[in-house]
């Protein structure tokens, strides 16, 4: 998680400490995993923005150089210090909850190959100031020239169309998610459509590569069935990125 109002983060942290959010997504989107891996040269470090409880960058131990996470809920990050105890990787750093954290690994470790933000983290940073700030912490943390970005966003087109309809801002959403004790997790979303995440990319100084679908299916179905893993996996090649569930750019800066 990132940067985001009171009430997501609040919810977040609800979300991590109740189990709830590793039970919905307990490990990595394969097609987005293989997007990844092809970033993944001998030595390449890489920053994990809005890691979450790490589905993404604990997956990276014995493949990188140098790895390190970011996120603003201190149970996420509390989840992600033990997971990687547990896996005797003692050299990542796990960094938050507050900015300046990030700011002062980039600037006593230097920036980095690969800077990943993926499913949604951007949708949660709601005000579109904040949103430019951490783009642009994002770009400053990348290598000048060399370095990449991987992001993905929830697409409008695809997501609460029911929300969509009571709210007073374009793409921008209130919803729910109850835990399996009753608990009601209230999280406010930015949807995108590809035009509104490209500008905003440009915006804040990076070039894009590639614009695609992150998956067409939606996130949980992928991370519990099978078969729509194998039709997802499909699909995605072949359909443009306002098709998607969630849209991916691939970004240099």
């Amino acid at each position: 998680m990132t940067p985001g109002d009171a009430t997501t983060r609040a919810s977040y942290q609800l979300y991590f400490t109740s189990g709830f959010y590793d039970r919905r997504y307990p490990a990595p989107n394969r097609t987005m995993w293989g997007r990844i891996a092809g970033f993944l040269g001998p030595g390449a470090s890489v920053l994990d923005f809005g890691c979450g409880s790490g589905r993404y960058l604990l997956r990276l131990q014995g493949r990188v150089g140098r790895a390190a996470g970011f996120d603003v809920s201190p149970a996420a990050l509390e989840t992600v210090r033990a997971r990687a105890a547990e896996l005797g990787w003692e050299d990542l750093a796990v960094l938050g909850p507050e900015a300046a954290d990030l700011d002062r690994y980039i600037r006593e470790q230097g920036p980095v190959d690969l800077v990943l933000c993926l499913f949604g983290v951007l949708g949660h940073i709601t005000d579109t100031d904040a949103r430019a700030d951490a783009l642009e912490r994002m770009r400053r943390a990348l290598r000048p020239g060399s370095g990449r970005m991987l992001i993905s966003v929830p697409n409008r087109a695809r997501r609460f169309r029911r929300e969509q309809a009571t709210s007073a801002r374009d793409g921008l959403v209130r919803y729910k998610r109850r835990t399996e004790d009753g608990q009601e997790v209230v999280l406010n979303y930015q949807l995108f459509d590809p035009l509104m995440l490209t500008r905003e990319l440009v915006a804040a100084g990076f070039s894009l590569e590639n614009i695609c679908c992150e998956s067409v299916l939606p996130e949980s179905w992928l991370l519990h069935h099978a078969a729509a893993r194998w039709i997802d996996g499909l699909l995605t090649p072949l359909c443009p990125a306002r098709w998607g569930y969630g849209i991916c750019a691939e970004v240099s800066c």
